[in-house]
């Protein structure tokens, strides 16, 4: 039985996508850039914030990016209340017989502390997490393992007695890199060809078949 879960967050235990595309076109539109799609941003998606940011400005203006990140598009996205986001079908029910099983559970995000932290105070909250762990100075963002093991330890858990789960191939990566299994999710931002090619061996279609995986590992 696993002693403790890792959940990655964005498009793992929450569809944040229309808000992350509503926020980076309200930012590149104050930048005098053209907005990106749904899509774009789907690609864009899953290396952190500045990555996303430096993706979505034209290539003439990359070069600003670390300024455009920090002060433009945070603002934005930090007093936008994520109001378009949701949680995916059956979490809540997954979550529920995790916590019953006496399954300790964490984010591990390359998501901002600050970002991550409000979603935790909202839409995060119902699931009862043990700990919510986004991107902050010093540390390298995943697939580094250091924030997963920072996490792990906290919970009393050692790598093998732990599970990753994740939409994308930087989650697979982050498990493998930590020493842990890992379950890649089917309903978020990465095709099951990318997170195969990561080296993703086991999967999940929605959160009732997650749940019986990972009750069984």
């Amino acid at each position: 039985m696993l002693k403790a879960v890792i959940f990655d967050l964005d498009g793992t235990i929450l569809d944040t996508l229309p808000d992350l595309n509503a926020c980076m076109n309200a930012a590149l539109e104050a930048y005098g850039c053209p907005p990106i799609t749904l899509e774009q941003t789907r690609r864009y998606v899953g290396n952190g914030g500045l990555m996303f940011a430096t993706r979505a400005l034209p290539e003439g203006k990359r070069k600003d990016a670390a300024y455009f990140y920090k002060n433009v598009y945070c603002p934005i996205h930090f007093s936008c209340e994520n109001r378009l986001t949701k949680p995916f079908p059956l979490e809540a029910e997954c979550m529920a017989a995790l916590k019953k099983a006496g399954i300790r559970t964490a984010v591990v995000t390359n998501k901002s502390q600050e970002g991550a932290d409000a979603l935790g105070r909202t839409h995060l909250a119902p699931f009862g997490f043990d700990g919510i762990y986004g991107n902050r100075d010093g540390v390298p963002v995943k697939p580094d393992p250091t924030l997963t093991l920072m996490a792990l330890a906290e919970l009393g858990a050692a790598p093998e007695e732990a599970a990753f789960v994740g939409d994308g191939e930087t989650d697979v990566q982050t498990a493998k890199n930590a020493g842990m299994r890992s379950v890649s999710v089917l309903w978020g931002y990465r095709p099951k060809e990318e997170l195969l090619a990561a080296g993703a061996t086991r999967f999940a279609k929605d959160y009732a078949e997650l749940r019986s995986i990972l009750l069984s590992m």
